[in-house]
């Protein structure tokens, strides 16, 4: 039985900006009697924008590949380094279909795709430049997004078919599977987590389909930001005791929260709270963002399927804080409240204008509640000792599996039929000691993607890894 191949490559190696270039390899039409490989469709998946690097803007703006020449995208959900460059990608010439969920593209296309480009405005307003990319790209980004929903097969052509499963990470994420095939040749399949989580407040997860655990001549691509990590070493949640001790003592809360889900997840917690007596009622929320209140907005809309008892997820005493005014008010009120606003880093929307205002006061805290870029305006706080508000954070939010559920996540595959495990999208030194983890619970083959290498897959798995852009004149068969 011959084989088809495919070759994996990576954009850098960072925790953000993930975009997966594939180069799948087919006989071709003319020359199938021979053999040959002439028939190469290339795709990616995600195309998410960088955050913190040096040399951010230009990693934003520049590709290791001819992004023009991919066939369609895949975006596995609706976070800014999974979908930040696609805008870009439109401008420099891909005119592709962008697979995805309806969940995500709804989020997209009412909330995020906007803020992306008001991002972009201010970002090049700042350097005194013109913008990447206008609301032209934006327009052809929406139109190319097809939505899809979750256990259907997406026939892209005779030889490619997606199927994306449930996920838990945020609302429309999905786990998404690859199937690779071509008459008379062994089948290539390719299960890709994207960012992951096995559960989440909101939305029931479910297990992949028993067929998918079957699947034969399989690759995991799987995330590990949290590889390392094992769900019992977290810190016990604290958010709540120490917004409860704060506002007794008359000061105010600001917490800096991502718009899509931690918003929510700690609006939810606030209720909670409140239901069981914990928090008083009598404290005003505020709640402050455009993005994130236009998120709050989707999920009282019931964009997509909620369990019952999250639905009705708002706090007594919660105000929208849709002016600026308001927050010059909020500044110099002294009375004990609590400020939610976004981005959660502190480098954009109104956070910044809290944690500016606040973090020399010894009247307040600022509750983080999410990862801290140590270059965000709350990683530069955290470490700041002239800052009089106190610091907390907390990790009851996270949206990542940790290394146990990573590895549940593996363990159900028939271990006949599992290949490889490619290790991504996580800290150098956590993809490589996962990696380790991995090659001592699995009995296969186990690689760290990079975007110096490029891994060549076949049914046998990953046969192959060579130096990106060398030139290889062998085909594997």
């Amino acid at each position: 039985m011959k084989r088809i191949y495919v070759d994996l490559s990576d954009e850098k190696d960072a925790v953000t900006g993930t975009c997966h270039s594939f180069d799948t390899y087919f006989p071709g039409a003319v020359l199938a009697t021979t053999g040959e490989f002439t028939k190469n469709i290339p795709f990616i998946v995600d195309c998410g924008a960088f955050q913190g690097l040096d040399n951010e803007e230009h990693s934003n703006t520049s590709f290791n590949f001819d992004i023009s020449k991919s066939e369609f995208g895949i975006l596995t959900h609706g976070h800014l380094d999974h979908y930040g460059r696609y805008p870009i990608a439109i401008k420099q010439g891909f005119h592709a279909p962008i697979f995805t969920t309806y969940v995500t593209k709804s989020f997209l296309s009412q909330v995020f795709l906007d803020d992306c480009l008001k991002i972009e405005k201010r970002h090049a307003k700042k350097l005194g430049v013109e913008p990447n990319y206008d609301e032209n790209e934006i327009s052809k980004m929406e139109h190319l997004m097809i939505p899809c929903a979750y256990h259907k097969e997406i026939q892209y052509n005779d030889n490619i078919c997606i199927y994306f499963f449930d996920n838990g990470h945020v609302p429309g994420a999905a786990v998404t599977l690859i199937r690779l095939s071509y008459p008379g040749y062994e089948d290539i399949n390719i299960v890709i987590t994207g960012d992951y989580n096995d559960h989440n407040t909101f939305y029931k997860v479910s297990p992949l389909p028993q067929w998918v655990y079957e699947l034969p001549n399989l690759t995991i691509i799987i995330e590990s930001t949290y590889g390392t990590t094992l769900q019992s070493e977290l810190r016990p949640a604290c958010l709540v005791k120490n917004l409860v001790k704060a506002l007794s003592q008359g000061k105010t809360a600001v917490i800096p929260a991502f718009s899509f889900v931690r918003g929510q997840e700690i609006l939810y917690a606030l209720k909670e709270a409140q239901n069981d007596g914990r928090l008083n009622t009598k404290y005003p929320i505020y709640l402050d963002g455009k993005t994130l209140l236009g998120c709050t907005g989707m999920f009282l809309s019931r964009t997509f399927k909620m369990y019952p008892h999250t639905k009705e997820f708002l706090p007594e005493n919660l105000i929208m804080v849709e002016d600026k005014d308001y927050r010059r008010f909020l500044r110099n009120d002294p009375s004990p409240k609590i400020i939610i606003s976004s981005s959660g880093m502190g480098s954009y929307g109104p956070s910044q204008y809290y944690i500016s205002s606040f973090c020399h006061n010894p009247n307040a805290i600022i509750h983080a509640t999410g990862y801290i870029s140590p270059d965000s305006k709350l990683g530069k706080l955290r470490d700041d000792e002239s800052a009089l508000a106190q610091f907390f954070d907390t990790d009851e939010f996270s949206a990542h599996a940790k290394q146990d559920g990573l590895i549940n996540f593996i363990r159900p595959f028939n271990p006949k039929n599992l290949k490889s495990i490619v290790v991504t999208h996580g800290e150098p030194s956590v993809k490589e000691e996962f990696s380790k983890v991995l090659l001592e619970k699995f009995d296969t083959n186990v690689h760290v993607l990079s975007s110096n290498s490029t891994f060549r897959i076949t049914s046998d798995g990953i046969v192959a890894c060579f130096p990106r852009n060398l030139n290889i004149d062998s085909q594997i068969r």
